[in-house]
């Protein structure tokens, strides 16, 4: 009985001791700690001296240690978890609402200089198209042709005008006509227009058929010369003063477009009669009723530098295209000389086959020295140029008295410059004349028959077989 007291009282007291402790008892826990979990953590204990004490009673879970850092319990501890990560969350999206507030600033600064520099742009765009519209940027009052044909577009037409100088700005001359539906009232025909008009005349000008030029077709055939090209295109009603036509065909207004042309130097400076002659190339043209002299010459021009200088083509001894100009400088003549033994060719030779005979006994002559006496070319064509024949001298020029520089019979060499215009095949002779002795032709006048000799006997024969003598 005194035992039970006693280990009662043991008891008690071990009891009373191990509470003091526990409400005693702080322990202090970093933040790695707090991430553990310590549901599952048992209670260390003291293991007891004393053999003849009996083990305790389990501790109840009202008793359990359930204090950490300060007393907070687990549950409170989350709850301050949740606290601070709610914290952190509100804290991102004040990060989140101040950098999408920036962006926003950022955003509307480079939208601001867009519509800024939009504006610049459409404000240019309108000046220059009201400008062009109003016609205060084509202040000169020029006249130009421009010829629409039937199966020409709109945009076709638009690049005509452009490239006449009638407009300056395609692009809002296609929205003025758009707005105005006048992009299918245009009639075909060929218009004399100034190149100061306003959008609205240039427009109601282009809708009016009875505004439209004649046009002359008018056929320019290998030999002629620049006077009788310049009778033909009076009698045709291209130029109403054919005399304008010839100061044009001496002038220097081609030099900056044609180096070819250039290359002649100064008119008047070298004694010929007219500069262009020789550069004006064969072909049936398409000209107005009195048109300026300059765009026919300027055609002509254009059509010789596309045919002889421009096209490349593939030729004998070449390995590459060349032109025709590139091959007869390799002849060790100059162009204009080549173009002068053509221009001679075309005048004396009965036919194409003809004129490679021709060029044989020209380049015989001019290659002889003065050695027979062969070096004065001789040639009837050369005798009244710049005209046909005696009958074609003017009387104001002294009719059959007159006296030519280009006379072959007086000088040595050739001419100082072509005295016709020439063709393809005049051209192609001069460059690739046949192998020859001989140094003397002449023709039939009636058959046309060609007579070639070696000796002057042997051409006196001929002569007297072609009925010349």
């Amino acid at each position: 009985m005194s035992n039970n007291r006693e280990y009662n009282d043991n008891e008690m007291k071990l009891r009373q001791d191990r509470k003091k402790k526990v409400e005693s008892f702080h322990l202090e826990l970093d933040d790695n700690v707090l991430d553990k979990d310590f549901s599952n953590t048992e209670k260390p204990r003291k293991k007891s001296t004393d053999n003849n004490r009996k083990p305790s009673p389990p501790i109840t879970d009202s008793q359990e240690l359930n204090s950490f850092s300060g007393g907070k319990t687990r549950r409170e501890l989350q709850k301050n978890m949740q606290k601070a990560d709610k914290r952190q969350k509100k804290e991102a999206k004040k990060r989140e609402k101040r950098k999408a507030k920036k962006n926003k600033r950022v955003f509307t600064l480079i939208w601001l200089i867009m519509v800024v520099m939009a504006g610049v742009v459409l404000s240019k765009y309108l000046l220059t198209g009201i400008n062009d519209m109003l016609a205060i940027s084509r202040p000169e009052d020029n006249q130009v042709k421009i010829k629409i044909a039937k199966e020409d577009k709109f945009e076709d037409i638009v690049n005509k005008l452009e490239s006449s100088g009638v407009i300056n700005d395609p692009e809002f001359f296609k929205l003025y006509a758009h707005v105005v539906k006048a992009e299918d009232h245009f009639e075909a025909g060929t218009f004399t227009i100034k190149t100061n008009l306003d959008y609205e005349a240039i427009i109601s000008y282009l809708e009016e058929p009875y505004e439209v030029e004649k046009t002359v077709t008018v056929q320019i055939t290998e030999g002629m010369s620049i006077v009788e090209i310049a009778d033909l295109l009076a009698d045709k009603g291209v130029t109403s003063n054919k005399d304008d036509f010839l100061d044009m065909c001496n002038s220097d207004e081609f030099d900056k477009k044609y180096d070819f042309i250039k290359k002649l130097g100064k008119a008047n400076d070298n004694g010929r009669y007219y500069k262009l002659e020789g550069y004006l190339y064969p072909d049936t043209y398409t000209f107005y009723e009195n048109e300026d002299p300059s765009m026919t010459v300027s055609r002509m021009l254009s059509n010789f530098a596309e045919k002889n200088v421009n096209t490349l083509a593939k030729a004998d001894g070449y390995s590459d295209k060349v032109s025709i100009q590139e091959r007869a400088e390799d002849t060790g003549y100059s162009f204009d000389q080549i173009l002068t033994i053509a221009s001679l060719i075309q005048a004396e030779a009965a036919d194409e086959k003809d004129m490679y005979y021709v060029s044989s006994i020209l380049y015989n002559r001019l290659n002889s020295g003065n050695a027979y006496d062969y070096s004065k070319l001789s040639l009837d064509s050369t005798v009244y140029y710049p005209y046909r024949d005696a009958k074609s001298v003017p009387k104001s020029m002294g009719g059959s008295n007159f006296k030519s520089t280009y006379d072959t019979y007086n000088f040595v060499g050739l001419p100082i410059g072509p005295i016709c215009n020439p063709g393809e095949a005049a051209l192609e002779a001069a460059i690739n004349p046949k192998k020859t002795d001989y140094y003397y032709f002449c023709h039939n006048s009636e058959t046309g028959e060609a007579y070639y000799a070696s000796s002057f006997d042997e051409h006196q024969y001929n002569m007297s077989l072609a009925g010349v003598l």
